[in-house]
């Protein structure tokens, strides 16, 4: 009898043993997914936020160009006037006055800011630089556009939801996209699935020569 109830207390100390390690292993186990989960959602927010960011730096490139062929286009229209005053002559020597002003800019901030500046001064009273400029404002929407979704089919974000901003109130372009974010369970029937977009923004450098067009809707399109 003794040996019975010896053995008896033994099997039940080695299931309570079984037990405990199995509710150990669960709640280590749970534990684990939660974390990897939440690790997950800082990659996925990364993800978008750098998608984000190298859109807003392809759109500034792109409106650039369009201002440049502007730009271009507005100096040979006055080719034959008597004293011609040419824009890129202008941008040529201001980008000078930076290097030296600031030697450790990298070049295309100084040739943006030469562009800003030389713009700034030059429009005011001039109504057929600013149409130009206009012009090419209007122009530069499409190749903004492109030049989002390209980044954001490369970066695998989100196309559907995504938003460009031309321009905000201080003058930048802001973009808005987003990366679908997707718990894991590991195959486990028992722990929680759920999915979401993770959206990030950012903003361009601000367009210095925008306060001299004049008026520029702020209206919010996809890419």
């Amino acid at each position: 009898m003794k040996k019975r109830l010896i053995g008896l207390l033994r099997e039940e100390r080695g299931n309570i043993t079984l037990f405990t390690l199995t509710i150990f292993y669960f709640m280590i186990f749970a534990l684990f997914v939660a974390l990897f989960n939440f690790s997950t959602v800082f990659v996925d927010k990364q993800q978008a936020a750098n998608t984000a960011q190298q859109a807003s730096l392809a759109a500034t490139k792109a409106v650039y160009e369009e201002i440049e062929e502007a730009i271009a286009d507005y100096d040979e229209s006055i080719m034959l006037l008597e004293d011609p005053v040419f824009i890129w002559t202008l941008i040529g020597i201001e980008k000078s006055d930076l290097r030296s002003l600031h030697p450790d800019w990298a070049e295309s901030e100084i040739h943006y800011t030469a562009i800003d500046n030389v713009l700034s001064t030059m429009l005011p009273g001039n109504h057929e630089l600013q149409a130009f400029i206009h012009n090419g404002l209007q122009d530069s929407r499409g190749k903004v556009e492109q030049a989002v979704r390209t980044i954001i089919q490369e970066n695998g974000a989100a196309q559907s939801g995504s938003t460009i901003k031309m321009f905000t109130s201080d003058d930048r372009i802001e973009v808005r996209t987003s990366v679908k974010y997707e718990s894991v369970t590991f195959g486990q029937d028992y722990m929680p699935y759920f999915e979401e977009q993770v959206y990030q923004t950012a903003q361009s450098r601000r367009f210095g020569f925008l306060d001299a067009v004049g008026f520029w809707s702020n209206a919010a399109f996809s890419p």
